[in-house]
């Protein structure tokens, strides 16, 4: 190959080289995008306990006539994505679980009179719970640590039947004390309760690195919430069914929880969650419907809910994966 040979071939590899920098500029900032997007497959455990109470009318509104109460073990996965948190930069983070609640969850039944307790009941509970959460955040930056600063929406579909009716206690209305003991089968359907539940909140979160490889990240939340229930007494005939008595809860929440990370490598990460949230009612109202073959056919029993809340307590483990 002789000089000029070699100058023209020079030339032909610049030009090459200048014609495709754009293109490798452009690719290099797309990975680059792609790695703040961070995808967070989890599962987990949550103990949830949901509980309202209805208030004796009239003369003391302190005591209460009837209370529910759900005790649900659950099992639960999901996703979240959201854009890695940079310094005075908006983020984005979406999530969404599903749950199925375990064949060794309860529910309990209780009714008072003048005497005291006299109904005492337990069911058997199964069910499942949808949990969606979007939030918009903007970040600032310290010594080793990016606090993180949110505002976002939950909302919770929640769904239970129980089955069965085992007797603790029952006697009659201001009577002596009846049979104890199983009443209906554990096979058969005797309620069904299901409610949406919507929360705006504001929260904060601290990632604090430890060192290269562990992070721990603090978030509390505070909530507003809107609830709207509906229950079906299968088997209380002066009732409606679908639905027999409706709810109409507002309140306020609060949760906190704590995240441990562990970096594999540049793109991954391992993590743990631990945390509690609870729910409680400032203001609710119940809507009754009586059937048509009730005395009180056409009348809707209106009254206020003497309490309602949920407490959750949960940990779950996932992968954290930067695209």
């Amino acid at each position: 190959m002789n000089v000029m040979q070699l100058k023209k071939l020079i030339r032909c590899l610049l030009v090459i080289t200048l014609s495709i920098s754009p293109s490798l500029s452009t690719a290099e900032e797309t990975l680059e995008a792609k790695h703040n997007i961070i995808v967070t497959p989890f599962t987990g455990y949550r103990y949830d306990v949901f509980q309202w109470s209805l208030p004796l009318h009239g003369i003391d509104t302190n005591r209460k006539i009837s209370e529910l109460t759900w005790k649900n073990h659950i099992f639960e996965s999901g996703i979240q994505i959201e854009t890695k948190p940079e310094e005075k930069e908006f983020n984005f983070l979406g999530q969404i679980k599903y749950g199925y609640i375990l064949s060794n969850s309860t529910s309990q039944d209780s009714d008072w009179d003048d005497i005291g307790e006299y109904a005492r009941s337990f069911s058997s509970v199964k069910g499942n719970i949808l949990d969606l959460s979007g939030a918009v955040g903007i970040s600032q930056a310290f010594k080793n640590t990016l606090v993180t600063y949110y505002l976002g929406m939950d909302y919770n579909k929640y769904q239970t039947k129980s089955y069965g009716l085992d007797y603790k206690i029952n006697r009659l209305y201001h009577g002596s004390i009846g049979v104890v003991g199983g009443d209906h089968p554990k096979s058969q359907l005797v309620s069904k309760y299901k409610f949406d539940n919507y929360a705006p909140w504001i929260g904060a979160s601290i990632d604090y690195a430890i060192n290269d490889k562990f992070s721990i990240i603090p978030t509390v939340k505070l909530y507003l919430f809107y609830l709207s229930g509906e229950a079906d007494w299968v088997l209380r005939d002066e009732y409606k069914h679908n639905p027999s008595f409706t709810h109409k809860a507002f309140g306020v929440g609060g949760s906190f929880d704590t995240k441990i990370s562990y970096k594999y490598n540049k793109n991954l990460a391992l993590k743990a969650s631990v945390g509690i949230k609870k729910f409680t009612m400032k203001q609710g109202r119940e809507k009754l419907f009586y059937s048509d073959n009730s005395f009180l056919a056409g009348y809707t029993g209106k009254s206020d809910l003497k309490k309602l809340s949920l407490f959750s307590s949960y940990l779950s483990a996932g992968i954290i994966y930067k695209l």
